[in-house]
């Protein structure tokens, strides 16, 4: 309920003051679970990536955002899942698994942090992790216009125009679920990437005149989940 309510509490500011656009909204399983991953280069990405989504989805945010005492409340009542970056964090991930073998949502910025410039970063294996243990289906996310909008360093979001683009699920393949070795979920991880910067050049492509946008490089991944 509390997760509802800040959803329509928060409605008025995506919808009319942030012009949210969603596009693709149809590729998002009405039930079972999911793993859903974003670009990340705004604090506005979960507000307007959960106004977006029909369905509740509990985002797994950095352990420091829970160190906030004024902000903790907030995030526990919206059902989060705190993880740690300095390493892997097992009960993270946990916590993740149980939510999927429920048959809910669980979001995650698969970069592993904010973008300072809003250009996608290397990305981390969490997500590869997770789809490879529940077998759960990945949709790739782009987020245009939250960085204009609410950049690093900003004191209000101004007014902008934001759009959500859903891309087609991906699932780690069934026959390497058994390895999840090294290797696989960094070919894993790249494919996520990779599907996010082809939203992004669809999105550029159409919000150009006569539909030409250049085409956005691949990123590569590094890291830990």
């Amino acid at each position: 309920m509390f997760y509802l309510y800040v959803k329509w509490f928060f409605a008025p500011l995506v919808r009319i003051y942030l012009r949210l656009k969603v596009r693709g909204h149809e590729r998002v399983p009405r039930r079972g679970p999911v793993i859903m991953v974003a670009n990340h280069a705004s604090f506005l990405d979960p507000v307007v990536l959960g106004s977006a989504c029909s369905r509740p989805i509990h985002f797994m945010v950095l352990q420091s955002m829970y160190d906030w005492w004024w902000l903790r409340w907030f995030y526990w009542g919206m059902q989060t899942i705190p993880v740690r970056t300095e390493e892997s964090d097992p009960r993270a991930i946990k916590q993740a698994l149980s939510r999927l073998k429920n048959g809910e949502v669980v979001g995650l910025f698969p970069e592993g942090g904010r973008s300072t410039d809003g250009k996608l970063m290397q990305g981390k294996e969490g997500a590869a992790l997770l789809a490879a243990v529940s077998g759960a289906p990945v949709i790739p996310c782009f987020i245009h216009g939250a960085f204009e909008s609410f950049p690093p360093g900003a004191g209000f979001p101004r007014p902008s125009e934001i759009t959500i683009r859903f891309g087609e699920p991906l699932q780690f393949p069934r026959e390497k679920r058994a390895r999840r070795d090294r290797k696989e979920m960094e070919r894993f991880s790249v494919r996520l990437l990779g599907a996010i910067a082809r939203l992004q050049e669809e999105e550029t492509h159409e919000s150009l005149p006569g539909g030409r946008g250049e085409r956005a490089a691949s990123p590569r991944v590094s890291g830990k989940p």
